[in-house]
């Protein structure tokens, strides 16, 4: 084998080796939900999706500014808007578990949660966004 092969082969292992080196090197990120991510009106789920929480942990979301919201059901339970923390300031819409309430306690299960969502200048154009979290304990 004459030098400008080995040259070559040469440096493309070297390149290829720093390649594996550094993805093995960096840390990998978590790009979160990509539902809510790209979705402009919902900043954050509580709790995120695929999370585990206890039992009397806060469900709902954060909606970005100028939207609206309401939890339609918990885990199949309606639970009515009299019970929810509807924050306009904060743009968020919460409910925690709590004696005489629709849930006292979350289910030990997976549990699903659906929150309905409008913009606020045009009410009746809404949308939907659906997560499911699990409850140990």
């Amino acid at each position: 084998m004459t030098r400008r092969p080995a040259l070559i082969i040469s440096v493309l292992l070297g390149l290829g080796l720093g390649v594996l080196l550094l993805a093995a090197l960096l840390p990998s990120e978590n790009l979160g939900d990509v539902s809510v991510s790209t979705n402009p009106a919902v900043s954050e789920l509580l709790p995120p999706r695929g999370n585990t929480v206890l039992p009397q942990a806060n469900v709902g979301a954060v909606l970005s500014p100028g939207w609206s919201g309401e939890i339609l059901h918990i885990g199949g339970t309606v639970i009515p808007i009299d019970q929810q923390r509807v924050q306009q300031a904060l743009n968020s819409v919460i409910f925690r578990p709590d004696a005489g309430l629709a849930l006292e306690r979350l289910p030990s299960q997976e549990v699903c949660a659906t929150v309905r969502y409008w913009p606020v200048q045009n009410p009746e154009r809404t949308a939907t966004i659906d997560w499911c979290f699990r409850v140990d304990g």
